[in-house]
């Protein structure tokens, strides 16, 4: 499957997920991205640069955070080599309000990654294009904002995954990601916590059977509303990860890290509003990143 053939592969899949009406959200800026308006539908489009540095690696998949609880997992290849790669993901999705609690979403994602390594038999430099996955969601809120916190639950599954590295191989509702959040507005600040799991079931690679290792997540912040079009959010994420697993075997050690998070919202408009967030780890290996995130919201007249 060459290249333009994997993209039209994805195109295809992401307008079979998204024959559905999307949402026209109301809520303030500071927590936009956590539920879309009733009957209302809102696009997004993502941009993400990522760099890392790793030395030994023993891991087959590395992860990277692209949005409020959204994640790539990526494969690496495994080598007693330095690698220093980046990676640019541009994600398009969409989300529709459902009912007033409860909201349906999508996304795809594509990558551009370069990677240069050095060892004892020299130097290489690796640039790759691909396809990286689709996945479909829904979110619910449980309660509002009142004596006590709101309370959100979503849960998300990979429709498609791209898991081969430097080859052409796809697998289906092989990752699942469920999780909560729950938030207290205190004008003019909101108070969040986001805590998930992601779960991966063994995929075939080829020859080979992998299995990326589980995740769990915790990820506490607040967003501080400067003006009516200015927010600034700070936050930090906790993450807790399995090892791989390798035709049957477990592959490197169980890790931890720390990461920090601050991001600037700006509504440029009533139907668009701008966020940039960037993200570093301060413990684990070293990875830092910065998005933008672009929210239009469409009204009924555009359906």
């Amino acid at each position: 499957m060459n290249k333009k053939a994997k993209i039209n592969y994805f195109i295809s899949l992401l307008l079979c997920s998204l024959i559905i009406p999307t949402a026209y959200a109301d809520l303030p800026l500071t927590i936009e991205d956590l539920l879309t308006a009733e009957r209302r539908w809102r696009v997004e489009l993502n941009t993400t640069y990522s760099n890392s540095d790793r030395i030994n690696l023993d891991s087959r998949y590395g992860i990277i955070q692209v949005g409020q609880n959204q994640f790539l997992s990526l494969p690496i290849s495994v080598t007693d080599a330095r690698q220093n790669t980046d990676v640019l993901a541009i994600s398009a999705g969409v989300r529709y309000g459902l009912t007033l609690n409860t909201e349906l979403y999508s996304r795809i994602t594509g990558i551009a990654e370069y990677t240069r390594s050095i060892n004892t038999d020299g130097r290489s430099n690796v640039k790759d294009t691909r396809p990286s996955d689709l996945w479909f969601g829904i979110n619910h809120r449980f309660s509002n904002d009142n004596e006590t916190p709101a309370l959100l639950g979503f849960a998300e599954l990979a429709l498609v995954e791209y898991v081969a590295w430097q080859d052409e191989d796809f697998v289906h509702g092989k990752s699942l990601l469920i999780g909560m959040t729950t938030y207290r507005a205190i004008d003019p600040i909101v108070l969040s916590l986001s805590a998930g799991y992601n779960y991966s079931h063994t995929r075939d690679v080829g020859d080979n059977e992998e299995n990326p290792g589980d995740f769990l997540f915790i990820n506490p912040s607040m967003g501080f509303a400067i003006n009516n079009l200015v927010s600034m959010t700070i936050g930090g994420r906790w993450q807790a990860r399995d090892r791989d697993e390798y035709n049957g075997k477990q592959w490197g050690i169980r890790t931890t890290k720390t990461s920090m998070d601050f991001g600037l919202g700006y509504s440029w408009s009533k139907k668009l509003t701008l966020q940039v967030n960037s993200r570093f780890d301060i413990s684990g290996e070293p990875n830092a990143s910065t998005s933008l995130n672009m929210i239009y919201k469409l009204s009924q007249k555009h359906l």
